[in-house]
């Protein structure tokens, strides 16, 4: 039984590994399956930056939900920690369900897991061919936009609202993105108050934010807590700071593609207020 729950744990987390490859590298995976009582198996994937954070272009499985949401407080304790592993598994054993297996992309879990599942694959690989070769770069009925994975109603609404209305609510909540506090950098305070005057940035205007991103990705990624195992409660505060940041910067980017699901979701996950909007 646990080995078919882990062939399949580990062909969702190479799959995901795949899709991610190219718009996030590095991005750590997990895949733990919970057996309950009923014996019935429940997949839970897990990403290592943030509360399980969605790389955009990445879409899961309707059926396998994500380790956040259930509880603030688990959410917040382990907020961007560096083994995804630890992290389902705690997840799924402070609900009191057992641990069948848990397949992961970092390659050296800690020892709750390696001693607490029996069955497990560690370090396992995107499949080759990166996001062409992924069923999670492609969207699916059977599987979901990161942004109906975090608000199911704001997706719908979405869906429904006329294009240029959406637009226009985007618009407006480029503003709150840039200058809400912590306020972000001149270069992406231009950018919203051209977004926000209905003129189009400039070629170069869109680079140098693009390079901005890529820097505070790097930033946040150096204090991802968890890499020894520790808990630091100051390391923590700090990759917080660094990650919504991260987010706020792609909410604008999101703006360059036209993708109004993916501001949405960057914004929301940015701790951006949508409300009074």
């Amino acid at each position: 039984m646990a080995v078919s729950d882990l062939d399949t744990a580990r062909a969702v987390v190479a799959d995901l590994a795949a899709a991610s490859s190219v718009s996030y590298p590095g991005l750590e995976w997990a895949v733990g399956v919970a057996r309950g009582p009923s014996g019935v198996p429940e997949f839970w994937i897990v990403s290592n930056e943030g509360a399980s954070y969605i790389p955009a272009g990445v879409y899961v499985p309707r059926t396998m939900p994500l380790v956040r949401g259930m509880d603030p407080d688990f959410d917040a304790r382990w907020f961007g920690w560096f083994d995804p592993a630890e992290t389902v598994w705690r997840s799924i054993t402070s609900r009191g369900l057992t641990v069948s297996a848990i397949a992961t992309t970092w390659s050296t879990p800690g020892e709750r897991v390696t001693e607490n599942v029996p069955a497990l694959a560690a370090g396992v690989l995107g499949l080759e061919g990166g996001p062409p070769a992924a069923e999670a770069a492609q969207p699916a009925r059977n599987r979901s936009h990161r942004l109906e994975t975090l608000s199911d109603s704001i997706w719908f609404q979405l869906q429904q609202a006329e294009r240029t209305e959406m637009e226009e609510y985007c618009r407006a909540l480029i503003e709150r993105i840039a200058f809400a506090e912590p306020a972000l950098s001149s270069t992406a305070q231009d950018i919203a108050r051209t977004i926000a005057a209905g003129r189009w940035p400039t070629a170069d205007e869109w680079a140098a934010l693009q390079e901005e991103y890529q820097r505070a990705q790097l930033m946040a990624g150096a204090q991802r807590p968890g890499l020894l195992g520790i808990e630091d409660p100051e390391q923590l505060v700090a990759y917080q700071a660094d990650f919504m940041i991260c987010r706020r910067l792609e909410a604008l980017l999101a703006w360059e593609r036209g993708d109004l699901a993916d501001l949405l979701y960057a914004a929301l996950v940015g701790g951006v207020d949508l409300s009074n909007h």
